[in-house]
């Protein structure tokens, strides 16, 4: 059978529509797919769920062109009385911190869900929101005499510049305490158990802290006889730390100096004797801190502390050394701390 030209131009018509009209519905479909959103959300009774603070950062980004994974950690805890604390932490795609204070939780949700999208592409967040109209009042039927005017509706102002949250350059000051206890090896005779308290500030990826700390007991005698002595451990420490690794454990590299006053007490001798001897040591090592719910959190350290001084401590008329602190050794500890 013969098939003019003219018979096959609608199949081909067909399919240019057919064409024309699927490219835009998967353009659109493409562009419609969900945002990824990783949100960690922790609050109390009464906030907002975890799906409407991500809903909201959706919302706010819009046809946002900036598809970057967005992880964010968001704890919200009670401050005293009615005052609520928000501490927001920007994992990606440009770390940062914010802590919110307040008393509405929806308000403060809101807020951080501002941040972090502002964070993200502020231009968008900025069209997206003058492009949705503020919200008027129900209209009011007109009288059947009245002609309806058009109304204006003002577009809704972009959110000021002061919302937008720190550049990952940004430091924001952040107060600890924490209390621990502490395993000692490199300044006694035994590895002892004391305690350390201390405090510091962190600021983006650096930390500096100071500290205090006794171990309160270890004993050591000469080779081969009864006497020897009681040692007692005070020392002062400052470490300086930067952050190597941020998740899901904070991982900090560490330097220290500490001033130490070694007390010893004589035992089993015949002529009592006590004896202080100032020791300072320097160290390096690691510092761990996990947070486990807004503001508490756990923290560990292990170093290796180097004294620079090693005093002998021996008995008149014996041979022998009750103690000498070694070349090296370690220190640890072990705690809660308490940010702020």
């Amino acid at each position: 059978m013969h098939v003019s030209r003219w018979a096959r131009a609608p199949s081909a018509l067909q399919a240019l529509i057919v064409a024309a009209g699927i490219l835009p519905a998967r353009a659109l479909a493409a562009h419609a797919e969900p945002r990824a959103v990783d949100l960690r959300w922790e609050a109390p009774d009464g906030c907002p769920p975890a799906d409407e603070v991500r809903r909201e950062i959706v919302r706010l980004l819009g046809a946002s062109e900036q598809q970057q994974p967005i992880e964010v950690e968001i704890a919200v805890a009670r401050a005293g009385g009615a005052r609520l604390r928000l501490d927001l932490r920007i994992r990606a795609p440009s770390p940062g911190k914010r802590v919110i204070r307040g008393d509405d939780c929806a308000s403060m949700s809101r807020a951080a869900a501002l941040i972090v999208a502002m964070s993200i592409d502020p231009d968008a967040v900025a069209r997206n929101a003058a492009a949705q109209p503020a919200a008027q009042p129900a209209a009011q039927p007109a009288p059947p005499s009245a002609v309806a005017a058009p109304v204006a509706v003002a577009p809704r102002p972009p959110p000021p510049a002061a919302a937008r949250p720190p550049a990952a350059a940004d430091r924001d000051l952040e107060g600890a305490l924490w209390l621990s206890a502490h395993i000692e090896q490199a300044l006694v005779p035994a590895a002892g158990v004391g305690l350390a308290a201390g405090g510091g500030i962190r600021s983006g990826w650096l930390r500096a802290d100071g500290a205090v700390g006794v171990v309160p007991s270890s004993s050591s005698r000469i080779a081969g006889t009864a006497a020897g002595a009681e040692f007692r451990l005070w020392f002062l420490e400052v470490d300086a730390c930067a952050r190597a690794l941020d998740r899901p454990v904070s991982v900090y590299a560490c330097a220290l100096g500490r001033q130490h006053w070694l007390l010893a007490q004589g035992r089993e001798v015949d002529e009592a004797f006590t004896r202080t001897a100032p020791i300072f040591a320097a160290g390096l090592g690691t510092l761990l801190e996990w947070r486990i719910a807004a503001p508490l959190k756990i923290e560990g350290a292990l170093h290796a502390v180097v004294p620079l001084q090693r005093p002998r401590f021996v008995v008149e008329n014996l041979e022998g050394d009750v103690y000498r602190p070694p070349a090296a050794g370690l220190s640890a500890r072990l705690g809660l701390g308490l940010a702020f």
